[in-house]
């Protein structure tokens, strides 16, 4: 099967297997020593079968390198999600402060595009339409939501289109090499960092 195209002009890019044959993460950073600067994750679905295509319709990042770029750190994680019909929407996540370790931000935010991927979905192929929240009674801490298991369609197999697709634990092998840490650290400050559903989150122009 012909897998997703890695980010562009990134130090490092890897695939990330999402748990579905017709989805799939990428993910790219820049390294400047065992910080990373900036950041590319990509949320891909595949709308075709023959022949097979992609494409990437949801995407989270930062750059603090650029004075138009996207700084995670003064403006919060936002994703930015395609729709086959329509102009993309912008969505401003609720979450919590963002640990200075950016290995755990794109480990958390892979494990949120992944989690979330049947919200997305429907969001590009138009059969949900994202609308703005009501606040928070509580001042913007988010309620633990369980989020059942995707329904896996019928003949739908879990592999990976790419063999050297990574697991979100050798995800974060290679986000704590990057970041001079260690895969349990990595792993706790990503289940320390709760993020809001999609659901939940404000819809935003740029």
């Amino acid at each position: 099967m012909i897998a997703p195209s890695l980010p562009d002009g990134y130090d490092v890019a890897k695939h990330v297997r999402a748990g579905r044959s017709d989805r799939h993460v990428t993910v790219g950073f820049d390294q400047d020593g065992t910080r990373i600067p900036r950041f590319l994750i990509q949320f891909h679905y595949q709308t075709g079968a023959d022949p097979v295509r992609w494409d990437a319709i949801v995407r989270m990042d930062h750059n603090d390198t650029a004075s138009d770029g996207h700084d995670v750190y003064e403006e919060g994680l936002h994703v930015d999600v395609s729709r086959r019909e329509g102009e993309t929407v912008h969505l401003q996540l609720r979450h919590a402060p963002l640990p200075p370790n950016r290995g755990v931000v794109i480990r958390r935010s892979a494990e949120y595009l992944i989690r979330e991927g049947g919200y997305f979905v429907d969001v590009y192929t138009g059969r949900i339409t994202p609308s703005d929240p009501p606040r928070w009674s509580d001042g913007g801490k988010s309620t633990p939501t369980f989020i059942p298991p995707d329904r896996v369609q019928g003949g739908m197999s879990q592999e990976s289109p790419t063999e050297d697709a990574l697991t979100l634990e050798e995800l974060s092998d290679a986000l704590a090499d990057a970041t001079g840490t260690t895969r349990e650290e990595i792993e706790h400050g990503a289940d320390e960092l709760e993020i809001a559903p999609p659901s939940e989150a404000t819809v935003v122009d740029e």
